[in-house]
């Protein structure tokens, strides 16, 4: 999704491929060394090992979005030239969600997580034929486990702050909607790069002071938010209300969007 706050629009990017309708290699390139990459019809992603860099190319118009989206393409470089991945959680593993059982073997109820907050990034973004040179910083996330089967809700947010200092924090729901305060988490990482984890009812407090309703979904949305944490207090909105991710039916229909 991309959020175009000059033109308060926020057009979507979605397609699905099996796992047999994509190719998976190794190899070494003679200027960049060795790479893992990923391709299909519409999207080939590489990761090049010795320079911790990845690369993003689509093509085509791939929404699949009930008609909504427009033809999108990228073409991204994200280099790890400052900063690190950091785990949120000491040991990189949380519990996640009400789950009739958690299952180590399979990771039931459980999720890896970690981030590089400060990628640097450059490249083109094209929506219907216009291409757009940007460069800035991207927010590199990498989740997995099983985590899926146990939560239907949960509230999220990444910010980087001005001062170089950054924080993850979020709060699951249970199927009743009502927040699992034990299973609140933040990551805050200093201007030196040093990382340190709260969780639980000592991580953060936070209210959402505005709701608002989507014309496409009908669903309302908290969309202004107080947060108080351990290392200061924010108030939080969106450049502009309408950022829900047009999913396919029978998926949630969530809200994911640039605040500032």
């Amino acid at each position: 999704a991309i959020s175009d706050v000059a033109n308060s629009q926020h057009p979507p990017y979605r397609y699905a491929t099996l796992p047999d309708q994509a190719e998976v290699t190794n190899g070494t390139d003679g200027i960049r060394g060795d790479f893992w990459r990923y391709q299909d019809a519409h999207t080939t992603l590489t990761y090049w090992k010795d320079q911790d860099a990845w690369n993003i190319i689509t093509s085509g118009d791939v929404s699949d979005d009930r008609g909504h989206g427009e033809n999108i393409s990228l073409n991204l470089t994200l280099l790890n030239d400052d900063l690190g991945y950091y785990l949120h959680h000491p040991g990189g593993v949380n519990t996640a969600g009400l789950c009739e059982e958690v299952d180590p073997e399979n990771m039931t109820g459980m999720t890896y997580y970690y981030s590089h907050p400060s990628m640097n990034t450059t490249g083109t973004v094209t929506i219907d034929g216009r291409e757009i040179e940007v460069r800035g910083e991207s927010w590199f996330d990498h989740q997995w486990g099983g985590f899926g089967r146990c939560y239907p809700a949960w509230d999220w947010f990444s910010l980087r702050l001005d001062d170089g200092r950054y924080l993850m924090l979020y709060a699951i729901k249970d199927p009743m909607n009502q927040e699992l305060i034990d299973m609140r988490g933040l990551t805050y990482i200093d201007q030196e790069g040093n990382a340190t984890w709260w969780t639980g009812g000592n991580a953060f407090n936070m209210t959402a002071t505005r709701w608002w309703t989507s014309d496409l979904f009908g669903f309302s949305y908290p969309l202004d938010w107080t947060l108080s944490t351990p290392v200061g207090d924010f108030a939080l909105e969106p450049y502009f209300d309408e950022q829900t991710m047009n999913v396919r039916e029978g998926e949630s229909k969530y809200w994911e969007g640039i605040m500032r």
